[in-house]
């Protein structure tokens, strides 16, 4: 199979992935009544954890005082906290609770049933090639993530 062929499969597991992935998203995130930049918030403190309120601005690309009214609202609903830092007490730090970190866990499980559903249907030999393929190609993109780490912070 061409390097071509074999892309052009792969851009399109993708497409259908990040589609259903999407709209499974936004579908749980409306029935929450939490927007979807509340949820990214929510997501990116599950995965990274504790962060500055500033950066929220940066990855919403809203201002910062933007950013700041929609933490204050996170924090009334209970799912956030900020905090003072001990190095500099202008900097606030904004951490999950547990309401918070049960709304992103909810979320990943309404994500992952379409999945479930998809891998019912192949049998044990699907799965074994599916899953091989897919260990190498998540190993061979982190090298590739990790080789281009240091050129980007050059540029910047």
């Amino acid at each position: 199979m061409s390097e071509k062929n074999l892309a052009q499969i792969i851009m399109e597991w993708a497409v259908v992935f990040m589609r259903q992935s999407m709209h499974d998203f936004t579908r749980h995130a409306h029935s929450t009544g939490f927007s979807l930049a509340q949820m990214n918030v929510l997501f990116h403190l599950y995965y990274k954890g504790d962060s500055e309120v500033t950066l929220f601005a940066d990855l919403m690309q809203v201002t910062p005082a933007a950013a700041s009214q929609m933490v204050e609202r996170m924090v009334k609903q209970g799912l956030a906290r900020r905090a003072k830092t001990a190095d500099d007490q202008r900097v606030r730090l904004v951490s999950l609770t547990e309401k918070g970190r049960a709304v992103v866990e909810e979320s990943i499980a309404v994500r992952q049933h379409w999945m479930e559903t998809l891998l019912a249907a192949l049998n044990d030999q699907e799965k074994d090639v599916v899953a091989r393929a897919l260990s190498i190609l998540t190993e061979k993109a982190g090298q590739l993530e990790s080789a281009e780490s240091p050129r980007t912070a050059d540029a910047a």
